[in-house]
């Protein structure tokens, strides 16, 4: 959640197995794990709670062994901290992003410029509290799931805005927890 990113040979993780689970990184104290997911060499996006965004190229980050802590991804502003760590596999696919009150907007890749890895990235939400954030194209499906209830809805049907705009309501009556596609 403090801006660290790592990446490591998913043959570490697969070339050990035990029931009790292997350690995947070191944390530094007052840190926890935001979000874990496959890439390959594409572009990743970085998104945290108050709104803002880098994107670079993953193969600005080394691979490193399990036991390692990684390196600087974000540089984060007091308060803030990283949610989501998004990878661009196609760049026809937009950027959706989801605030704890069930706002929602997609904003083409393009808004976001590439950087070097590090800096302090771009706002891409004024003013709100993120919950979440996918790439999605026009067919998909996305599962917008609250504390007290869920919708599914057609990616279709969420606007498309800069990155300045806030988004439109998308899910109400409930504090926004996550977003997949289904």
């Amino acid at each position: 959640k403090n801006g660290t990113v790592k990446k490591t040979s998913l043959e570490e993780y697969t070339k050990t197995i035990r029931k009790t689970g292997i350690s995947c990184l070191k944390l530094r104290e007052g840190d926890i794990l935001a979000d874990a997911t496959l890439v390959n060499d594409e572009d990743i996006v970085i998104v945290t709670k108050n709104g803002m965004g880098i994107r670079f190229k993953s193969s600005e980050v080394a691979a490193s062994g399990r036991a390692t802590i990684g390196i600087k991804g974000i540089s984060l502003k007091e308060g803030d901290s990283v949610i989501k760590l998004v990878p661009i596999r196609d760049t026809t696919d937009d950027i959706a992003v989801f605030t704890i009150t069930g706002l929602g907007k997609r904003m083409s890749i393009s808004e976001l410029p590439a950087q070097k890895r590090s800096g302090k990235g771009v706002a891409i939400v004024k003013d709100a509290e993120l919950a979440d954030a996918i790439m999605v194209n026009d067919n998909d499906m996305v599962l917008a799931v609250g504390v007290s209830n869920s919708i599914c809805i057609s990616a279709s049907e969420i606007t498309k805005a800069t990155k300045n705009a806030v988004g439109t309501q998308i899910i109400k009556g409930t504090r926004l927890q996550g977003v997949s596609k289904v």
